[in-house]
């Protein structure tokens, strides 16, 4: 018998964020993992306040371990802040979030199911969604094909993920993560394990479909020249516990299109965020 996974779902009318409200807010929040009073645990967030606006593509830096995937944890409800309170689409966070979608470094495809019915398994055990698969089902299969378009992939529907190139499988991963059509899409460093020519075409296929469906975007990386490219804003961590140290916006001249990595513009913002995190690592607590 296929789970159901229960989510908190985010209703626009009552509570809603209102004309110029952000959809996601931090304040005054702090994370621990373990127990106050245990001498092994960590603090791994302090003080965090930080907005994040409908429609906006933000990017976290900052050194490794200083509570940037921690964020994306609490955001969507998989984790609940010690202090402080996370509000999502003008309600507080206090279980894990329907209208998420999440994409990580691995991209975790069950290799026993086919790339069809890997982006379809969110669909087939979450609610809603699950009460009404089976009736739904070609409507369903319709709007996978139609990202499978959109990311440009051709002819994989049936085959398995372990026939596809790496890329090709965090392309899949990506529809599995906008199937359900989610307000938010969190990204943990998806394209960290891929080369480089890989990984450049998978940041314009992003900024594609984020265009086009104008969903909110918070991703994680340690690549300056990424969080660059594709953030309109940029928020640097310091050193665990982590706290928001700088909050850059990024022109919008640096990230139209390829052709502005290599400008002397784009150079001066990716050294302009190199100094500050450079400044997060000596500064250790």
């Amino acid at each position: 018998m296929t789970p159901r996974l229960q989510a908190a779902p985010i209703a626009p009318p009552a509570g809603a964020p209102s004309a110029g409200r952000p959809l996601v807010e931090f304040r005054g929040v702090d994370l621990r993992y373990g127990e106050d009073d245990d001498e092994d645990s960590t603090l791994a967030l302090s003080g965090v306040d930080v907005d994040i606006a409908a429609g906006e593509f933000t990017a976290l830096i900052g050194p490794s371990g200083c509570g940037k995937s921690t964020m994306l944890k609490l955001i969507s409800g998989l984790r609940l802040p010690n202090a402080g309170g996370v509000t999502v689409a003008g309600r507080e966070v206090d279980r894990p979030l329907k209208i998420v979608g999440m994409a990580f470094q691995s991209p975790a495809l069950l290799p026993w199911r086919t790339t069809l019915a890997n982006v379809l398994l969110p669909l087939e055990i979450v609610e809603p969604h699950c009460r009404t698969f089976k009736r739904d089902l070609p409507r369903h299969r319709e709007r996978v094909h139609e990202l499978f378009r959109q990311v440009g992939l051709r002819d994989v529907a049936h085959r398995y993920p372990w026939q596809l190139s790496g890329g090709m499988q965090q392309r899949v991963s990506l529809c599995r993560a906008l199937i359900h059509e989610p307000e938010l899409l969190l990204l943990d460093e998806p394209f960290g394990a891929l080369d480089a020519f890989t990984r450049e075409d998978l940041w314009d296929v992003l900024k594609s479909v984020q265009h086009a469906r104008r969903f909110t975007v918070v991703l994680v990386t340690h690549d300056l020249v990424e969080a660059t490219y594709l953030a309109e804003t940029v928020h640097v961590f310091s050193q665990r516990p982590g706290r928001i140290i700088h909050t850059r916006r990024i022109p919008e001249a640096c990230r139209r299109a390829r052709a502005d990595r290599y400008t002397a513009r784009f150079a001066d913002e990716v050294a302009s965020l190199r100094g500050y995190v450079g400044h997060a690592q000596e500064s250790c607590t």
